[in-house]
């Protein structure tokens, strides 16, 4: 019986007579109720097209919500949208050399958005000076009171400063990211292959320079056949070579060198060289041991594996992130790749020399010296023939970015109405900016990318 069941009782005497009686009420258990039918979340997602993009770039959607993309092509955000909630997409991290510009970027999610543009496009070059007077000497002092003799290599360390292989005076100078400059390293009495702290120490044909992850300096001498470590605190030591101009492999000093050039490191801590002499490229693992990596030994244009390959007057010499290293063959007028396993191919330049900008071997270079490469993997080139800063895609596609063909001259300003004066070396920092070893300028540039107007 649903409800309420009343129940009679009695108290007290006989014959149904009594003192009293009263109702008790009980109440029958409730019946459960079905659960209501959760609401329907409808979510949406948000993407679009990315065009124009030769580097990585970082979108973001609302707060929190990154995506980084590196080629072009559609995209979509991870996280999906309730439906009606708002949605904005900005560009959180630029591409290095290219900016990109949201179109059709913000609204409510009625739906699956999928017209979200974005177009990146090249940036401009600014270029102006970072050090140096211009006139011969070696003067510390900040900014253009500064001066230098035929500064070779540049590379720049964590901390953004810079460190300079002037060989006019075979000493390593550094530069304060604020633009002091000051002997780091050499300039000892007697010259020669000195071991030494700071100013103690000499070089002998001081020419290339690296910086590894811990900070050491690693500088070749292209006169005493010898590879140098300087540490953060300036102690100059004799890591490889023994001063005889030839190509043998050993360890430390026991393998000698035939004018090393240049030298880069990878994030293992190996070392590469060019030997402009040797025509050849030798690879030193951190406990100095070194080997052959590529080259016949004879000056000569030749793609292959190992000694199978040729080289005639490689200047320059950088590693990108997964270990493939570029070599600016000045005498072949060809930026040359060479794998980890040794195998050496052209990555762009058609032999002659020339300005032309292309693809590959569409394009031109005349003696190119220095080179550098960032972390999006794009190549930049002192060009020094040609007084032009060069910038080459992964792909091979090759662009000038500052200076003019032939046109020698110190003038600061943006793209082809900067001039340059036979520079040998190029760096890059974190964030794009690059730094010229303006060589025959006594001058060390600084290049800042711009957006176009």
């Amino acid at each position: 019986m649903a409800g309420v069941i009343v129940l009679l009782a009695a108290c007290g005497g006989g014959g149904g007579s009594g003192g009293g009686a009263g109702f008790l009420p009980i109440v029958a258990p409730a019946q459960p109720q079905p659960e209501p039918a959760p609401p329907v979340v409808v979510t949406h997602t948000v993407g679009g097209t990315v065009t124009g993009l030769t580097g990585s770039l970082v979108l973001q959607n609302n707060a929190g919500d990154d995506l980084k993309l590196t080629a072009d092509g559609k995209f979509t955000f991870t996280t999906a949208l309730v439906e009606g909630a708002a949605y904005e997409v900005s560009v959180r991290t630029q591409p290095l050399w290219q900016f990109c510009t949201v179109s059709k970027g913000s609204g409510k999610a009625a739906a699956d958005v999928g017209d979200v543009a974005v177009a990146c496009s090249a940036v401009q070059a600014q270029v102006s000076t970072f050090a140096g007077s211009g006139t011969t000497g070696s003067v510390d002092g900040n900014g253009t009171a500064a001066s230098f003799y035929l500064p070779y290599s540049v590379v720049v360390g964590k901390s953004g400063g810079l460190l300079v292989s002037d060989v006019g005076t075979n000493l390593v100078r550094k530069i304060s990211p604020a633009g002091d400059v000051s002997i780091f390293a050499g300039g000892g009495a007697g010259g020669g292959s000195g071991d030494g702290n700071g100013t103690a120490a000499s070089f002998a044909g001081l020419a290339g320079l690296v910086l590894d992850a811990t900070g050491n300096a690693y500088a070749t001498e292209f006169n005493g056949n010898r590879i140098r470590k300087i540490t953060p605190a300036a102690d100059v030591t004799t890591f490889a070579g023994n001063g005889n101009s030839s190509s043998l492999d050993g360890h430390g000093t026991s393998a000698t060198f035939n004018a090393p050039a240049s030298v880069a490191t990878d994030a293992a801590g190996n070392l590469y060289v060019t030997e402009l002499f040797g025509a050849v490229i030798r690879k030193i693992t951190p406990a100095g041991d070194v080997t052959t990596l590529a080259g016949s030994g004879a000056l000569g244009f030749a793609d292959g594996t190992g000694s199978a390959a040729s080289f005639n007057m490689a200047y320059g010499i950088a590693v990108d992130a997964g270990g493939t290293v570029y070599v600016a063959d000045g005498g072949n007028n060809r930026i040359r790749k060479i794998t980890p396993g040794g195998v050496v191919t052209t990555l762009a330049g058609s032999g002659q020399a020339g300005a032309a900008d292309g693809a590959g071997n569409s394009a031109s270079f005349h003696q190119p010296s220095g080179l550098t490469v960032d972390s999006d993997g794009i190549i930049y080139v002192a060009d020094t023939g040609n007084s032009l800063l060069r910038k080459i895609t992964p792909a091979g596609v090759v662009s000038t970015i500052a200076g003019q063909p032939g046109v020698l001259g110190a003038q600061n300003g943006i793209g082809t109405a900067a001039t340059f004066k036979q520079p040998y070396g190029v760096t890059v920092d974190a964030a794009g900016n690059l730094y010229v070893a303006d060589t025959f300028n006594n001058l060390i540039r600084k290049v800042t990318p711009v957006r176009r107007p």
